[in-house]
């Protein structure tokens, strides 16, 4: 039977490659509570001809009232010119503006290297220095890791805010296999009731 409509949009944002069966279970998972679910490998997106690929997506976040993202280690495509964001990673930044209800999944992989390079140090005239992350840049690696994706992190855990006390919705949840995606989705998504108040505690 199909589940009650509850008239929340979820907006998923993610890259594609190699996600897209576990980006289809997803969808499923969220439509069996009756949600809406916004997600272009779905196609579900409202798309307007006379704009480009990052316009549409950014405006479709602005149409939902609940954004999910998952950051993988694929930065993903849409950068229009260098140095500038990907079409996820804008609409990440697009879902802090906005501040509606995240959620937010990081692949293990992102994780573990962050921390990886955040201790590393090179050796220079016997001296121990630390590396400065800002100037370490792996990027189109064949979709290894990407060091973006390590800023997408720290820019979902507010890691630029200190002291860490002071942070608000930088939850981010570690997830190695899809079963633990679907256990955070069911936790978080399986009463609807919740998600409404939580997004009319945030009109507020």
């Amino acid at each position: 039977m199909p589940a009650k409509r509850n008239n929340i949009r979820v907006f998923v944002a993610s890259t594609v490659y190699n996600f897209e069966y576990q980006l289809q279970l997803v969808r499923e998972l969220l439509d069996g509570y009756g949600y809406d679910v916004v997600m272009s490998a779905a196609g579900t997106l409202p798309l307007d001809s006379s704009k480009s690929n990052m316009d549409v997506c950014i405006d479709a976040v602005k149409t939902c009232d609940i954004f999910l993202g998952f950051i993988r280690p694929d930065y993903g495509s849409g950068v229009l010119d260098r140095g500038k964001e990907s079409i996820t990673h804008a609409e990440f930044i697009t879902a802090r503006g906005l501040e509606i209800p995240r959620f937010v999944l990081a692949d293990y992989r992102v994780v573990f290297t962050r921390q990886l390079l955040k201790n590393a140090f090179f050796v220079e005239d016997h001296t121990q220095k630390r590396i400065d992350m800002s100037n370490v840049s792996l990027e189109g690696n064949g979709g290894i890791m990407d060091t973006r994706c390590i800023v997408m992190y720290n820019e979902a855990i507010s890691d630029h805010i200190k002291p860490a006390s002071k942070r608000t919705g930088n939850w981010v949840q570690e997830y190695v296999n899809f079963d633990q995606i679907k256990m955070h989705l069911d936790s978080q998504f399986a009463h609807p009731e919740r998600i409404k108040a939580l997004i009319d505690k945030g009109k507020k």
